[in-house]
């Protein structure tokens, strides 16, 4: 008897329903978005993080800047409490009043305007003038000096070129004047910007502990940003003579105000307009206020994406 054949069964084929698939995709598209709104939230936290160190990091650089300059306003190297002031014009760089600072509450008053680029209306303006650094031994002692201070050297470290404006003194004269070169003496610029308002100085012949320093006369203001920055921004500018010219330096960008008041001998703070002229000398500290905002190239900028906006401040004493 021949028995039948045996053929092993098949497996019947299972598979996924509908239903199963749809809950597979559900809990797919649960834990995809989970992922994306992670990534989301650190890319924003990432993004706030660094745009608050970014103000930070801009407010730090002018405030530092700014202090400086206000810490060395008034500054002779030689202790003098008189200055001959030789530089032409009324401008703002000139050493008036025995005060080295002044300000206006509107930059636009500023006298002459730095051209490129010029003050915004509507904020303030600080001016700061003294000497740089100071280098000694330089200027030749009993010797007389008339259309130029007489030098020993001609360095090249010590900050001055061609048509820079020169602090020259000794502990008994001071002079404020545009030198036309910077070599074995310092002569009288006598066609430069903004020259001088005498071919030569009325000065006696320098004594022992002469010295010679850069003058730095520098205006802060705020105006429009830069190439490069979005529509509207507004930038801290440095304005200062060097090379025979007017110009301004860009600081910090991203500057929406700008508030800067005055410590006299009263108990109370004050605004430029409240300092009668001859009163800048009574001034003993400086507060200043800038509110800043990120910068963002407008290309990489998502749209309803808020600009960070901080104010910070500081108050710095004259010394």
């Amino acid at each position: 008897m021949t028995r039948p054949a045996h053929f092993p069964r098949r497996p019947r084929q299972t598979g996924l329903t509908l239903i199963e698939l749809m809950v597979a995709m559900l809990l797919g598209l649960v834990v995809v978005g989970a992922v994306v709104s992670v990534l989301l939230t650190s890319r924003q936290s990432y993004t706030t993080t660094s745009g608050l160190s970014q103000l930070q990091d801009n407010a730090r650089i002018a405030f530092e800047l700014m202090a400086r300059d206000i810490r060395q306003a008034g500054s002779s190297p030689c202790g003098n409490t008189t200055v001959n002031d030789m530089l032409a014009g009324n401008g703002w760089y000139r050493w008036v009043n025995g005060a080295g600072l002044f300000g206006v509450d509107d930059a636009t008053n500023l006298s002459p305007l730095p051209a490129s680029p010029a003050p915004s209306s509507g904020f303030p303006a600080l001016v700061t003038r003294g000497a740089g650094t100071v280098s000694a031994s330089l200027i030749q002692t009993n010797t007389g000096c008339s259309a130029k201070v007489p030098m020993q050297t001609a360095p090249s470290d010590v900050g001055i070129t061609a048509n820079d404006l020169v602090f020259a003194c000794d502990g008994t004269q001071a002079y404020v004047f545009q030198a036309a070169a910077f070599n074995a003496g310092l002569p009288l610029a006598s066609n430069g910007t903004p020259g001088n308002s005498a071919a030569q100085l009325s000065c006696q012949s320098f004594g022992s502990s002469a010295y010679v320093a850069p003058y730095q006369a520098y205006a802060w203001y705020v105006g429009p940003a830069g190439q490069g920055a979005p529509q509207g921004t507004q930038s801290l500018y440095r304005a200062h003579y060097t090379g025979n010219q007017l110009v301004s330096d860009e600081i910090v960008r991203g500057v929406t105000n700008l508030q800067i008041s005055y410590l006299t001998t009263g108990p109370n703070l004050v605004n430029a307009g409240s300092l009668a002229a001859n009163a800048w000398n009574t001034v003993n500290a400086v507060r200043l206020a800038l509110t800043l905002q990120t910068v963002t190239n407008p290309q990489n900028t998502t749209p309803n994406q808020e600009r960070l906006v901080r104010t910070l401040d500081t108050t710095i004493r004259l010394r």
